[in-house]
């Protein structure tokens, strides 16, 4: 079709409020970093909340509602909300914010991983805004970050089905892929899926490489065809300064989506902090339309991803 689909994931739960003054952290600051994304290109917004108070991830159902419905009123954006929630949750309290919301798409992280944040954190040591972030950077060298069990897998899918809000399987290691292909045999993925490969220098995540994306997207193909699926839509989402060469590479392979944002990285090019995740979306834009891409409407993405529709949501 020409198009390339970009997400913008805004704020994650990585990132530390000491770690960047421009990371957004209230749910309006949330909603404006969307609303620009849009504006410069993005057809999708991955959202994380913060407490509004000190930016500590949160869970609140409430908050998520609020930043779903603000940017709802201001723009057509896809959202799709994490279901990561914290690692002391239940699977059916991380699922509480899909059962309100109803989104058309959701992260889904099917396999237990760590995120070193402590590698990312331990540069600021002493230069802390709140308590909150030397202790996280401490607890999780002691918490494994996603601790999904194969109950909580199928729960998830079993969710999504019912709710028809279409999954993004974020997608780690290369192993991760046999979790896919285990729920696709289980009956509990719609064709075709959405893989999203992600990459990034700490201990958890798997080395960004070209060499990496190119073995990922080709033993993807392999499994896939191997549960009998020989179509699927993928996504690149590298962290720090690999953010933009990854979605590059993934570009000249192909891909039809795309992941920036101050979620991933905080910088737009060397020494440059990013100064809102549209700075990455005009960055992608940019080397897309080298490649005779334009970035897709979120509608064109609706219709590329096999969406329910904005007006199917609950928010």
């Amino acid at each position: 079709m020409g198009k390339l689909i970009i997400t913008a994931a805004v704020t994650g739960s990585v990132h530390f409020p000491s770690m960047s003054p421009y990371l957004p952290i209230t749910p309006d600051q949330i909603v404006e970093d969307a609303v620009k994304s849009h504006e410069a290109g993005a057809a999708i917004s991955h959202i994380h909340v913060r407490d509004p108070e000190n930016g500590m991830p949160s869970a609140s159902v409430d908050l998520f509602r609020e930043v779903h419905t603000k940017v709802k009123e201001r723009c057509d954006l896809i959202l799709l909300p994490t279901t990561g929630g914290s690692p002391n949750q239940t699977a059916e309290e991380k699922l509480q914010v899909i059962r309100d919301l109803r989104p058309e798409m959701c992260s889904f992280d099917p396999a237990p991983f760590n995120l070193g944040v402590f590698q990312l954190a331990e540069r600021f040591a002493g230069q802390f805004k709140y308590d909150w972030e030397p202790f996280m950077m401490d607890f999780v060298k002691n918490n494994l970050g996603m601790n999904m069990t194969f109950q909580d897998d199928l729960t998830y899918a079993e969710t999504f089905m019912e709710l028809d809000t279409k999954p993004e399987f974020e997608l780690y290691e290369l192993g991760h892929l046999s979790y896919v292909t285990w729920l696709i045999q289980e009956g509990l993925v719609k064709k075709p899926p959405h893989l999203q490969f992600v990459f990034g220098p700490m201990v958890g995540w798997m080395t960004p490489s070209v060499k990496h994306l190119i073995l990922m997207h080709e033993e993807a193909v392999e499994r896939l065809a191997g549960v009998g699926v020989t179509d699927f839509t993928w996504s690149v989402a590298a962290g720090g300064r690999w953010q933009i060469p990854l979605a590059a590479t993934a570009l000249a392979m192909g891909a039809p989506n795309v992941r920036v944002g101050m979620e991933d990285s905080l910088w737009a090019g060397k020494g440059k902090p990013a100064t809102s995740s549209a700075d990455q979306v005009r960055m992608v834009v940019n080397i897309a339309r080298e490649f005779s891409l334009e970035p897709a409407t979120p509608d064109e993405a609706r219709e590329i991803l096999g969406l329910k529709g904005l007006d199917k949501v609950a928010f």
